[in-house]
């Protein structure tokens, strides 16, 4: 019984992956070297679920015809075993750091080593010449290898929150738990095959959670986007939490479109949402409202922590402008919203929206009315 519910899961979990692959080729998630790497763990993830009913299946008959292929699916499984958690721990690391995380495959090299190895050894696996399958003495080695890929991404993760302030990755996090605890269990009880139904169940649940942060998101920043925002306002109409508005605009964005092409201008947003985030990590949560413009809300602030920041923004702009030759300037002003001051959140927007035009206006030499590039 225990078997027949072990397959019927796998084929399920198959059944829903498939979907979820074709979905991600209709729809992508993210940029396209995210979606490959994600298609391609579902792929695998399929792959493994096959392996695991395979064995399950070949492991029940007595026939010693299918000792063979009995040890070649129990390699691959093996083999394979790592390589999504590892895929998910390294892929980010591998777009931003390329040869420098290398070193974090030598685990999976050595796994893949000793599963080839035991086709004939035993270590991992032993599969004897009536068809009988037992468990090595390194059994653990390909399970512990994986729950260590997945402690190394979860920790990851966790770090994410902390600098990036999303509360999304906690939900991350407890995806990405359930096949390590399937892992674990798996280690602990012979009879209990998790890992694999538990990966899949994982994968779905993070293409549903990608896709639902591509409405809050920007695509082109990555810092959440104007639905995000008016969500953000609307909670300070129910909650008794005093914040700061920061509003900021980058400067001369049109000119430099008509000058440099769009290419650049985009360029020059990208840069301008990452100083902005860098600025105020630690106080508040930006938001792109607008095609240059952007906001920051701090909640329960104050004059000293938003000056310090704005102070480390015109820092990290002379810094960047130090190795460009179209410059990055913005204006900006914000304004205090305080409820027991009986005034909406919205007037308060307006107020630092005004604030931000006039130091846009001073900047400019134009102070006292509205300008636009």
């Amino acid at each position: 019984m225990t078997i027949t519910a072990s397959i019927c899961t796998d084929i399920y979990a198959m059944i829903f992956l498939c979907i979820i692959i074709w979905l991600a080729n209709r729809n992508p998630i993210g940029n396209k070297y995210n979606n490959k790497i994600y298609i391609f763990m579902s792929v695998l993830t399929i792959v493994l679920l096959v392996l695991e009913i395979l064995t399950v299946l070949i492991g029940l008959s007595n026939n010693t015809n299918l000792v063979i292929p009995h040890r070649i699916a129990n390699v691959l499984g093996f083999a394979l075993c790592p390589v999504v958690p590892f895929i998910l721990s390294n892929c980010n690391n591998y777009e931003k750091n390329g040869l420098k995380n290398r070193f974090h495959a030598i685990p999976l090299y050595i796994n893949a080593i000793m599963c080839i190895i035991s086709y004939w050894t035993g270590w991992i696996f032993f599969v004897d010449d009536r068809n009988q399958y037992y468990r090595g003495n390194l059994f653990l080695i390909p399970m512990i290898i994986s729950v260590f890929y997945f402690i190394r991404l979860l920790m990851d993760v966790k770090k994410s929150i902390f600098y990036n302030k999303n509360e999304n990755n906690k939900f991350t996090i407890l995806i990405f738990f359930l096949p390590m605890i399937g892992a674990i269990l798996q280690i602990t009880f012979k009879d209990i095959l998790l890992i694999w139904g538990n990966m899949a169940i994982s994968l779905v649940l993070y293409y549903i959670l990608l896709r639902e942060l591509q409405f809050r998101y920007d695509a082109q920043t990555g810092i959440k986007n104007r639905l995000a925002f008016e969500k953000e306002m609307e909670k300070y109409i129910k909650i008794s939490k005093n914040a700061a508005i920061v509003v900021l605009d980058i400067n001369y964005l049109k000119r430099i479109n008509d000058k440099y092409g769009h290419k650049e201008g985009d360029e020059v947003i990208i840069n301008a949402a990452k100083i902005i985030q860098k600025s105020f990590i630690s106080i508040g949560d930006a938001f792109r409202i607008g095609g240059d413009e952007f906001c920051v809300i701090c909640k329960e602030t104050t004059k000293e922590l938003v000056d310090a920041a704005l102070i480390k923004l015109e820092e990290l702009l002379t810094e960047i402008n130090k190795e460009r030759t179209i410059k990055i300037e913005m204006a900006y002003g914000y304004d205090f919203y305080r409820k027991s001051e009986n005034e909406s959140i919205y007037s308060i927007f307006s107020k630092a929206d005004y604030a931000m035009y006039n130091h846009k206006a001073n900047s400019k030499g134009l102070y006292g009315r509205r300008v636009t590039d």
